[in-house]
């Protein structure tokens, strides 16, 4: 081998059968520019931003479809109960799947705040004031006392006339659309889920305080929560049905019972992941959309997109850019 004598010795191209014509380029604030512009600039902004505008467009693709949401606690603690609040309200989606902690912390807000406050408090300060941290948000202990309070009175309400012999038989989901019949706050995902009949699965619902308040509970053995039944009615959502989509914040079980639902019609249509775990491990939560295709929860062909990131900055734009688009200009 000669050595090397310019630049064009260094490319090593032997072959021209590849080419992109998209040029990477930003959005120019030195030009009046809006909301739209700002979110079409991603297209050509290159990495997670591409990956942002991909997503904006499998949503605007899945909105006449039946829309699967699931997110996890995490995302409730944090402001985007809200939106998800409003995207309920709307009925711009159709089936929820929340972790028992998610469910706790709606129903906690309705009570009292979670405040703001920082990755670096001090856990042991914390404990001693009974305060309690979910990565930079604080949430008291006397919040779940009220909680307690509350389930208490409801399942003092809901067991009465049943015994431990004879107990009452309900599906996380139908107890849950008895929690959202209880509460009177539009700010609350239950409450408008209850109001507009949809139904919000939780597999996995006594994995928090909810279960330590219903173990504590001396009619406990007055109430049983189906879990098999809820999953053949998640399994149903889907058989028979037209196109679906998916918008999973954050992984673990409430993607896996998103996608395995979707198994039942043969894949999902669209979907939207936003999570940062990676499939090395081989764990559900980090597998790519393409490993699902595998199991046949995703269609061959479809457009799913990951985006990895934090779904406080993520989401608000896509839910700007899709959902809200319309109100936005009638507003305007």
């Amino acid at each position: 081998m000669d050595r090397p004598q310019r630049v064009k010795d260094l490319s090593g191209k032997v072959k021209d059968d590849l080419s992109f014509n998209m040029e990477v380029k930003g959005i120019d604030f030195e030009r009046e520019w809006d909301f739209t512009e700002m979110i079409k600039s991603f297209e050509t902004t290159g990495f997670q931003g591409s990956n942002l505008y991909k997503a904006i467009q499998e949503v605007e693709r899945m909105k006449d479809s039946k829309i699967f949401f699931g997110c996890t606690s995490n995302i409730i603690s944090s402001g985007l109960r809200d939106i998800i609040a409003t995207l309920v309200k709307r009925k711009h989606i159709h089936v929820l799947v929340i972790t028992g902690g998610g469910i706790e912390e709606d129903i906690i807000k309705t009570f009292k705040p979670t405040f703001c406050g920082d990755f670096n408090l001090c856990g042991k300060d914390l404990r001693e004031n009974g305060l309690n941290r979910i990565g930079n948000l604080v949430i008291p202990s006397e919040n779940y006392e009220d909680l307690e309070k509350w389930l208490n009175q409801v399942i003092n309400d809901i067991t009465e006339g049943y015994t431990e012999e004879r107990p009452r038989i309900l599906t996380p989901s139908s107890f849950i659309r008895i929690l959202g019949e209880r509460i009177n706050d539009e700010s609350s995902i239950l409450y408008w889920a209850a109001k507009n009949d949809i139904p919000i699965y939780s597999p996995a619902v006594v994995d928090g305080s909810m279960g330590d308040i219903l173990s504590f509970h001396p009619r406990r053995k007055m109430v049983k929560l189906d879990v098999i039944e809820d999953v053949y009615n998640i399994n149903c959502e889907t058989i028979f049905c037209g196109d679906t989509g998916a918008i999973i914040l954050g992984c673990g079980i409430v993607k896996h019972h998103i996608l395995n639902a979707n198994l039942f019609k043969n894949g999902l249509e669209y979907c939207v992941l936003i999570n940062n775990a990676q499939e090395f491990d081989g764990s559900d939560a980090g597998a790519n959309l393409d490993e699902a295709v595998s199991w046949g929860k995703v269609k061959p062909g479809a457009n799913g997109v990951k985006i990895f990131g934090d779904a406080t900055i993520l989401f608000p734009l896509i839910v700007g850019a899709t959902f809200m688009k319309e109100n936005k200009k009638s507003c305007s």
